[in-house]
């Protein structure tokens, strides 16, 4: 699916921000306004005219919040959160204004959840020495009790994702259908790798072991209805996590990763001789290969960033801890795999891999063309995902 732009990561980036109109996140005139003046492939120009948008639009929500218009303000915010997001996306790690445009990206965002009509709450996981920063939702089925005991939704994102974004793409979904909602950043997300230094690790169910023995201290949340959804390369952490913790009672892969290093090598077949080389010269030559390829110059100097890594060629041994491989057939709850039919980052043998090696009951979801929602984690179409998960959900805890 082409949006506005013939860069691939352009045209997905802009696809994925728009999408979250669904819940207020964006308009698509806004969007399309600003994208008007960005030029292509230009990673500055995408920061410049996405951060204008988000001043304006946050500067718009503090004018309704100033004269009580708490509805219009709410909205504001979350669009202004949403493009500051967008913003920073393509800066360097190090770059200070990526951090500068992340505060306010929560600041807003904080902003419009205080202005809720539902419950929310700030949380703090336990984890290690420290702290995991998430969000607790309540269910809006019944506003007068709001906390009764429900089955919850736990929600982790993946590669690039933030705590906040994680409201439009199922926290707001799953209040309205009475699901409670945690979501929680892993380490190498948001604040845990802006703030604490904590970088992203393959073995996935320590910090979400850690979530759940949260959620136990939680009288609202039935423990023998927990549902664990992992977004892009959650869907390598949430399959992960469940195949160690079988508290997680259901668990839905939000388009499947089996094994990163085969899927990137899948995707970019240019880098596998490259990888043969010495060490320096990989390094070279990843350099150069990322100045035409949006994409790759994104995924090398993301990866670089979460993992805390000094070269672009040590990611690659990264990946090669995130797999599944021997793992998945460990997995005895319920699951749902989805992917999208011309995902970039995913290829079917990826799926097909996983569907071989799971022993538990298991539901199959391709996404097409046809739906429109036939990108990386239907973005284009998330009511579509969301109902094709959520009646999934509803299904298996009544037979569960």
């Amino acid at each position: 699916m082409k949006f506005y732009f013939n860069d691939q990561a352009f045209s997905f980036e802009l696809l994925r921000a728009a999408t979250y109109a669904g819940y207020q996140g964006a308009e698509i005139g806004e969007c399309l306004a600003t994208a008007s003046k960005i030029t292509e492939g230009d990673f500055e120009s995408w920061f410049l005219e996405w951060n204008k948008m988000a001043d304006k639009t946050a500067s718009t929500a503090e004018d309704c919040l100033s004269k009580r218009h708490k509805v219009s303000a709410r909205e504001a915010y979350l669009r202004a959160h949403n493009y500051y997001r967008t913003g920073e996306f393509f800066l360097d790690g190090t770059d200070p204004r990526r951090m500068e445009n992340f505060d306010k990206s929560v600041d807003t965002f904080e902003k419009a959840m205080d202005l809720l009509d539902t419950h929310y709450e700030i949380v703090k996981i336990p984890y290690g020495d420290t702290y995991l920063k998430g969000y607790f939702y309540g269910a809006a089925a019944d506003p007068k009790n709001a906390l009764a005991a429900r089955p919850t939704l736990l929600f982790i994102g993946g590669y690039d994702s933030t705590l906040q974004e994680l409201y439009f793409c199922g926290a707001a979904p799953a209040i309205k259908r009475g699901y409670h909602c945690l979501v929680f950043e892993m380490p190498g997300q948001g604040e845990a790798l802006r703030n604490q230094n904590l970088y992203m690790r393959h073995d996935a169910e320590v910090p979400v072991g850690a979530a759940i023995d949260y959620m136990e201290t939680r009288s609202e949340i039935r423990m023998d209805k927990i549902a664990l959804l992992g977004m892009s390369l959650g869907g390598y952490f949430a399959p992960r996590a469940a195949a160690f913790d079988d508290r997680i009672k259901a668990c839905i892969a939000f388009n499947v990763f089996y094994d990163t290093f085969d899927s990137t090598l899948n995707q970019n077949p240019q880098l596998e001789q490259l990888l043969q080389l010495p060490e320096e010269q990989r390094e070279q030559l990843l350099a150069v290969a990322e100045k035409g390829n949006s994409n790759l110059r994104w995924m090398l100097n993301n990866g670089k960033w979460v993992f805390g890594l000094q070269h672009r060629y040590e990611l690659f041994e990264e990946m090669k801890k995130a797999t599944l491989k021997g793992i998945a057939g460990k997995i005895k709850c319920p699951v749902l795999l989805t992917m999208g039919e011309t995902d970039h980052f995913v290829s079917e043998d990826q799926l097909s891999a996983l569907i071989d090696e799971i022993k538990s009951p298991m539901t199959i979801r391709i996404f097409t063309k046809d739906e429109g929602a036939e990108e990386h984690c239907q973005e284009g179409n998330h009511a579509l995902f969301h109902q094709v998960m959520f009646d999934w959900m509803d299904e298996v805890f009544d037979n569960y």
